[in-house]
């Protein structure tokens, strides 16, 4: 493999979030089901953080 197929320090950070940040669905769904609106308000900030993240960063 060449150079520009080694991961940065960047992209592992990335991919350790990844998977904490796709769990902003069922915080959210954990909020409406209990009816705490602070609950849904984290995992739509959760999510908001995912999308950008995904802007953001392109492998």
């Amino acid at each position: 493999m060449g150079r520009n197929h080694a991961r940065t320090p960047a992209g592992l950070r990335v991919l350790r979030e990844s998977p904490s940040l796709a769990a902003a669905p069922a915080v959210c769904v954990a909020g409406v089901v209990l009816d705490l609106v602070w609950v849904l308000g984290l995992g739509a900030w959760l999510l908001i953080a995912a999308i950008l993240m995904e802007l953001v960063y392109r492998p």
